[in-house]
C-alpha cells in the first residue's frame, strides 16, 4: 500500500461558507461529481497532480472530477506540519 500524499482537511463543504483563516495555504478545494451530485472537499497537497491522482483512482467507475482550485488557507504551510496522511 502507498502512502497518499495528499491530507483530506474536511469532506462535503460548502464553498461559500467555508473558513479557511486557520488552515495552511497549501489547501485545495476539489470540486467532483457522484451521479448527479457534486461535492467539494478541501484537502491539503504539495501540487494539484497529487490530489488528481489520488480522487481519480477514488472516483474510478462511480465520478468525475470537475475542478482543483488553489488560493485557500492563510498560514505558511512549514508553520502548520506535513502533508502525509500518517502525521
Amino acid at each position: 500500500m502507498t502512502k497518499s500524499k495528499i491530507r483530506i482537511v474536511e469532506e462535503c463543504i460548502s464553498p461559500d461558507t467555508f473558513d479557511d483563516r486557520d488552515l495552511p495555504s497549501d489547501v485545495h478545494i476539489i470540486t467532483y461529481k457522484i451521479g448527479d451530485e457534486v461535492q467539494f472537499d478541501a484537502v491539503r497537497a504539495y501540487t494539484k497532480v497529487d490530489i488528481f491522482d489520488e480522487y481519480y483512482d477514488k472516483l474510478r467507475g462511480t465520478g468525475e472530477i470537475i475542478s482543483i482550485e488553489s488560493g485557500y488557507g492563510r498560514i505558511k504551510p512549514l508553520l502548520y506540519g506535513k502533508i502525509d496522511s500518517g502525521s
